[in-house]
This record gives C-alpha cells, sequence and structure tokens, in this order.
C-alpha cells in the first residue's frame, strides 16, 4: 500500500470535514431604500471573551474585503471606520458586528489505519509408494491450508487544530434606527486568521448584494 498516498487522501477528507460553515438567509426589510445610502459605519466590535483584540482583527478583516470589493475606506478617531457608497446619497447605515465565537483552542487527533486483509495459503503435497510385492506404485496427495485472518495496524496520527468564528451582524439606519438587514454566520476551518477573514468575506458579499440593483 502507498501509505503517503493514503496519508494524503485522509488529510483532504479530513480538511473538507472540518472547514464547514452554517448560515442563514440574511433578514432584509424589503421597503427600504438602499439606493438612498450615502455611506456604512462600522461600530466598535468588542473582542470576544478571553481573546483580547478580536474585535480589531474582525473590524479590520470587514474593512479590507470592503476594499477588495472596490469601495472606497476610510478610518478616523471620530467616524471610525467608514465605507463609502454613493456620493449622491442622503442616508448612512450603521453596520455592528457581534463575536458569538472566535478560538482555534480545539485540537482533533485522527489516528489513521492500515488494514491488512489476510491470506489464505494451501500447500498440495504427492508422494508416490511402489508398494511391497507388486509392480503398481501408490500415489497419495495431502492438502494443508493456512487462513491468516489479517489485523488491522495503528500507524499514526493526524494532529488538526480546528479554528471557529461566529458573527451575528445588524445593518440598521442611523437616524432612525430602522434594522434593514441582519444575518448571522459562523464559519470553522484549520487555521483562525483565514477563518475569520473568510468569514468576514463572506458576509460583504451578502451586504454587497444590498447596493447590485
Amino acid at each position: 500500500m502507498n501509505f503517503n498516498l493514503f496519508k494524503s487522501g485522509l488529510s483532504l477528507c479530513t480538511f473538507i470535514l472540518f472547514c464547514s460553515n452554517c448560515a442563514n438567509s440574511p433578514a432584509i426589510n424589503d421597503k427600504y431604500d438602499f439606493d438612498s445610502v450615502k455611506s456604512i459605519k462600522i461600530d466598535k466590535i468588542s473582542d470576544y471573551l478571553n481573546f483580547p483584540g478580536s474585535g480589531e482583527i474582525m473590524e479590520d478583516n470587514l474593512s479590507f474585503i470592503f476594499m477588495k470589493n472596490g469601495f472606497n475606506v476610510s478610518q478616523t478617531s471620530n467616524n471610525g471606520t467608514v465605507i463609502s457608497l454613493n456620493e449622491q446619497g442622503i442616508n448612512t447605515l450603521k453596520l455592528s458586528c457581534t463575536l458569538t465565537e472566535y478560538t482555534d483552542r480545539e485540537t482533533i487527533l485522527i489516528p489513521y489505519r492500515v488494514e491488512d486483509k489476510g491470506s489464505i495459503e494451501t500447500v498440495i503435497t504427492q508422494t508416490t509408494d511402489p508398494g511391497k510385492g507388486t509392480t503398481n506404485s501408490i500415489t497419495t496427495t495431502s492438502t494443508t491450508t493456512t487462513n491468516d485472518g489479517g489485523s488491522i495496524q495503528e500507524t499514526g496520527k493526524l494532529e488538526y487544530t480546528q479554528a471557529r468564528v461566529g458573527i451575528i451582524l445588524k445593518v440598521k439606519d442611523e437616524k432612525t434606527g430602522l434594522i434593514v438587514w441582519t444575518h448571522s454566520y459562523w464559519y470553522s476551518g484549520i487555521e483562525l486568521s483565514s477563518t475569520a477573514q473568510i468569514c468576514a468575506k463572506n458576509s460583504v458579499r451578502l451586504i454587497k448584494k444590498l447596493f447590485n440593483s
């Protein structure tokens, strides 16, 4: 058996297993005029419990992904992070993000095994005895069968660190306080920083759809 090929295949299956996500469809106020929006302000994101700096990391990820999608992004001490959408717009939206999960402390050990299916060996032995006082010979045949039942051997372990980031997003009109869009999402991956970025990427992708009419 090609053990490297076996291990590579198991690694791929494990990667697919532990890179997963869960997301419901966003709730949208269909009566709100998104074409009238001038900008989006991102509220300061609070750190997740026992993970200092996680709020700032997520805010930076959101800013980065908005820029990657062609939006103008500014950051000031007074207004925080602002996403510019439409210079002719008259309304401002506020985007709040709550971290429901932000962890990479779960280590998963996965043993992989090699199966020996065993074998069956049959030996046939023939002997010839000319006999006494006769010209006729006697042939004797004996069969011996050996059955090896096989075994399953544990040859090693694959170790993975599972990261998980979960968020709840709310978008509301700054002037009226009306919630116009909300969404919850989590993503589970192997490495924390890329998991957080993927979580932000999928969130921005959904927000962008509001302004693609």
